[in-house]
This record gives structure tokens, C-alpha cells and sequence, in this order.
């Protein structure tokens, strides 16, 4: 048992909150339950507050991953960038609110070589016991690693108060009384029992918090924890308008919302390249820089002001299919990193295991027969992003004439993409490969009529070096 020092007491002798946030995808301060929650226990008895990013949670051995069992490399040069801008942004957030992000310097953000080599649970339960920490909030997550790390966390603690406040979906539940087998199902039960879309009144945000209870006095100097912005190269060639953080994110949605775009967004939403053709939000919806209840309040008031038509709805339609599969993922837990899925039988691969590994280095370095995966997988691996298009078109591609175990691409997505989101990533994989949520099947895309439809003039695969092998 933990014993908190004297001057941790108050003069009734209740004992200081050491209010301990876990930030894992909410890397916001407005709209953020997790925070207002831990800001108001902190407050409640002049407690002190921790406010930490704690990479690679679960990379210990007794945090073993189904999803990372596939990985290749370490996080791509694009997702890191945009992770460390999301980061230095939230940090600038805290900073001005009176207290600082701390961070558990193990991987590439790390400026301390000694404290590295020790794993980031180890770490984690050392800051917690070293504090005394008395309550920890988290964010509710579908990610089934992180929902494990925490898990241990309470087994390791069970003296300390846990809070879950949701802060990634729409809802505070499920919103059907068992998840569909369909997004179909799903949807029309969803537009059948709510009109999110069109209530009269905006969805209720949490508010922005005042201020901010300070850190502890120990930790206030000690500056190895305390996150420190990355510098990174300029010629890195990632897309410039993909910035991290919860500045961007808002002013990309006060520059999408006064344009034209909404208006015509099912009509461009499948171009492979051209940055106002699609909403561009998933990068700062997967790292919770955006919350989707602000996102969501922005839509309904372009069509209450400009216009609400098809496109405007299909907006909605793409939202709705980001809450399914986070309830997909909720539902199904570990499943959704099953080679067979959900299903009842394995998908078919290639036996071969030498051609297979080709045949995975061809499609990871975009030298493949087929011109429009190869530039599609040079503009991921350049850019961290690729359009919903391209992404069924390669994983078509991966599934089906190269004939590769899905959950290797899925795997090389993960660590690529800048809008990396577990539920969406690995339920549309599945989706794709025939052992999840879509009642027909697998689906395979013709290679040759999708570049007819996406990309005739060839100015997509000339402008990402597609070209492939004969």
C-alpha cells in the first residue's frame, strides 16, 4: 500500500488528488471530457495534476498485441511528424492553460538515452508510484491493446479511482441494442431511433476548461519529462495542409465549411490526389485533435445556413460508418486482428512462402504490375495519406491478384498512415477481405476499369511514379 506523504495532507487531513490523464486519442482541450473531468477532481481538494502521452503502452511482453504481431518498421516518417505536431500543439494548449504535457521518453521523441531503455508501462508504474497517484482518467478507446495496458494498470493499482469519459463517437453507448451484422443494418437503425442530423438544437461540447490545476511541485523541475517539440527536416514531402494538432484541425474546418466543397462532396469524394475532392478530416479525427460532436455541430450548420443536399448527407454517411466500426472494434475485441475475422472460414493465400514475401515487398515499395497501386503506395509512403479510393483499390490488389494474409497490410497501413485509426484500419481491412462486417463477401476491384473511372489521363500515376513492372 502507498502511503502519501504529510505534505500532501490538507488542513482537514483529506488527502491531496493526484490526478493522473492518460492521453491516447484525444489530444484536445476543447470538447474534452477526460480533461474537464480530471481538471474538476484535481480542483476539488487543491490537487495537483499529470497530464502524460505515454507511447507504445502495450509493448511489453506481458502486453503482447494481436495487431502488432504483423508489424514491419517503426512508425513512419509521416505519421510521426504529424503525431509530434499533435503533440507540440496540445503541449502549447496545456501550457497555456497553467500546466504542461508530460511524455515517457522511450521512442524517437526521447532526449534521454538512460531512461529509453526502460519500457513505457515499466516507466508509467514508476511515475504513478512516485507520485502517488490517487486517480487516473482515460479516454474510452476501441483500441483493444490500449483497453489491455489499462486493464493491467487497474490489476497492478487497485487503490487508485479509474474515470472513462467518452470523448471519441457520437454517443455515450452503443446506440443499437446489439451491433449489426451490416453498416446498412446499422445505419438505418441509427437514423430510425436519433436525428443527430437534423435537431434543432447543436450536440452539447464540453467546454474548454479555465484553467488547469497545477503539476506537482517535484515534477515542475524536472524537465527530462516534460515534452520538448521535434524539428524535422524540410524536405520532408509530406502534404503541407496536413498539420497535427487541435489549431490546424479548427482551421481546416473553418476553411472546409466556408467553401463549396460540402456541396459537392459525393460527387469528388473518390479523386485519388486533389486535397478539396474529399473532407480531409480523418487524420485529426483519429488522434482525437477534432472532436467529432464539434465536426458534427459545423455540418448541421452549413446546411442550416448554405445548403443540404446529397453530398451535405453523405458527409454524415461516412461518419456514421466511423461509428460503426468503433463499436465494431468495441464488440469484437481481438477478433478484428484474427486472420479469419469474424467469420467462420480462413480467407485464401498464397502457399508460397518465398513468392508471397515478393510479392509484399513489391506491393509495400509500389513495384508491382499495376500502375495504379504502385502510386498509390508511393504517395502513402511519401505523404502518410492515401484517398478512401486508393486504399480499397491496393488492398484489393493485396487480397486478391497477389493473394497476401490481409493483416500484413493492414499492419503496413498502421504504420504509415497519419489518420491511423485501429477500428476503422482493421474493420475495413476485414471488410475487404471477406471475414467481417459486409454481408457479400470479399470484394475485388477491377484494376483496369478503376484507373479507366479514377485516373484516364494518367496524371495521377505519372505524378507518383507508377509505373510498373512489365
Amino acid at each position: 500500500m502507498l502511503h502519501l506523504p504529510e505534505e500532501s495532507l490538507t488542513d482537514n487531513h483529506t488527502p491531496k488528488k493526484i490526478v493522473l490523464v492518460l492521453f491516447h486519442n484525444d489530444f484536445r482541450v476543447n470538447d474534452n471530457a477526460t480533461l474537464e473531468h480530471a481538471a474538476t477532481l484535481a480542483s476539488s481538494n487543491q490537487g495537483r495534476l499529470l497530464l502524460l502521452y505515454a507511447s507504445s503502452l502495450t509493448n511489453t511482453d506481458k502486453q503482447k498485441t494481436w495487431s502488432k504481431a504483423y508489424h514491419f518498421d517503426e512508425m513512419g516518417f509521416a505519421r510521426q511528424q504529424f503525431l509530434a505536431e499533435s503533440l507540440a500543439d496540445l503541449d502549447e494548449s496545456l501550457h497555456h492553460l497553467g500546466n504542461k504535457l508530460l511524455y515517457l521518453p522511450t521512442d524517437s521523441l526521447s532526449t534521454d538515452n538512460s531512461l529509453s531503455k526502460i519500457d513505457t508501462f515499466t516507466q508509467l508504474c514508476h511515475l504513478i508510484e512516485q507520485q502517488s497517484v490517487t486517480d487516473i482518467c482515460v479516454s474510452r478507446t476501441a483500441d483493444y491493446a490500449q483497453n489491455q495496458a489499462y486493464a493491467a494498470l487497474q490489476v497492478r493499482f487497485p487503490q487508485i479511482s479509474w474515470h472513462s469519459q467518452p470523448t471519441t463517437t457520437l454517443f455515450t453507448a452503443m446506440p443499437t441494442k446489439d451491433l449489426p451484422k451490416s453498416f446498412t443494418q446499422f445505419r438505418k437503425q441509427v437514423e430510425s431511433n436519433y436525428d443527430l442530423l437534423n435537431g434543432d438544437n447543436d450536440l452539447t461540447v464540453t467546454p474548454m476548461p479555465k484553467f488547469l490545476p497545477p503539476l506537482p511541485d517535484d515534477m515542475i523541475s524536472n524537465s527530462v519529462f516534460f515534452y520538448q517539440a521535434q524539428t524535422f527536416d524540410k524536405h520532408a514531402q509530406q502534404e503541407a495542409r496536413f498539420k497535427g494538432g487541435e489549431t490546424s484541425a479548427s482551421a481546416h474546418l473553418t476553411d472546409y465549411f466556408n467553401s463549396e466543397a460540402p456541396s459537392n462532396y459525393k460527387t469528388t469524394r473518390n479523386a485519388l490526389d486533389d486535397w478539396t475532392h474529399s473532407t480531409k478530416f480523418s487524420a485529426w479525427l483519429a488522434n482525437g485533435s477534432l472532436s467529432v460532436k464539434v465536426l458534427l455541430n459545423r455540418l448541421r450548420q452549413y446546411e442550416r445556413d448554405v445548403i443540404a443536399n446529397e453530398s451535405t448527407y453523405w458527409i454524415w454517411f461516412e461518419l456514421l460508418w466511423r461509428e460503426y466500426f468503433y463499436w465494431y472494434a468495441m464488440n469484437h475485441q481481438q477478433k478484428i486482428f484474427l486472420f479469419q475475422g469474424i467469420s467462420s472460414q480462413k480467407p485464401m493465400t498464397r502457399s508460397d512462402k518465398k513468392l508471397a514475401q515478393q510479392r509484399l515487398q513489391q506491393w509495400q515499395t509500389g513495384t508491382t504490375p499495376y500502375p495504379i497501386v504502385n502510386a498509390c503506395m508511393h504517395q502513402l509512403k511519401s505523404t502518410g495519406y492515401m484517398s478512401n479510393r486508393g486504399r480499397q483499390i491496393v488492398a484489393s490488389c493485396f487480397i486478391h491478384e497477389l493473394g497476401l494474409d490481409w493483416r500484413y497490410g493492414a499492419s503496413y497501413f498502421e504504420q504509415h498512415l497519419i489518420d491511423y485509426d485501429v477500428a476503422s484500419n482493421w474493420g475495413n481491412w476485414q471488410y475487404l477481405a471477406g471475414v467481417g462486417a459486409d454481408p457479400r463477401g470479399c470484394r475485388q476491384f477491377n484494376l483496369v476499369k478503376q484507373t479507366e473511372q479514377h485516373d484516364p489521363n494518367g496524371i495521377f500515376i505519372d505524378k507518383w511514379q507508377g509505373k510498373g513492372i512489365s
